[in-house]
């Protein structure tokens, strides 16, 4: 990866952080009450055209009761951030955990390490399961399916650790 593509990356996600971050006691007083699911929202949005990165991002967005217009913000992500790089899932991924669990000052080292822990557990769960980049997927592939598996455990995730909050 470049170093402009480092900037860009960590610059948009120093963003995300400063735009949202989720107010984990709401998160868990809402949870029972929730409709839908990430997976058939990731499904619906990717028939609307909306690519892996936004489509993953949005979904969670939806999920975590943010301002949807957010989703304009991983929109360059999507086909490897149009270069067949970091897939759209991996991408959309990481800003979903970002607005689950984001510093949203730059000093909440507490948010800093959470946040990185589960950074670290969805690529390492990804590069299991699916290369890194977009380049290195074989056609043809199932992205439907793709998006469904991201969207699963983002949301798994993402309810696991409201609990521990």
């Amino acid at each position: 990866m470049t170093r402009n593509r480092r900037e860009f990356l960590g610059l948009s996600c120093a963003c995300l952080g400063a735009l949202a971050a989720l107010d984990l006691k709401a998160f868990q007083a809402a949870s029972p009450g929730r409709t839908g699911s990430m997976v058939d929202w990731t499904q619906q949005h990717l028939n609307e055209g909306f690519w892996s990165a936004d489509s993953l991002f949005l979904s969670a967005i939806k999920y975590l009761k943010q301002p949807e217009e957010l989703v304009r913000i991983a929109t360059g992500f999507g086909g490897g951030m149009l270069q067949k790089d970091l897939c759209g899932y991996v991408t959309g991924g990481v800003m979903a955990i970002g607005l689950f669990s984001g510093a949203a000052k730059g000093n909440d080292k507490a948010a800093r390490d959470k946040c990185g822990r589960l950074v670290k557990e969805y690529t390492a769960w990804w590069a299991k399961n699916n290369p890194l980049h977009c380049g290195d997927i074989k056609q043809p592939c199932d992205y439907q399916a793709m998006g469904k598996n991201a969207s699963e455990f983002l949301q798994k995730m993402f309810e696991r650790e409201a609990v521990k909050a």
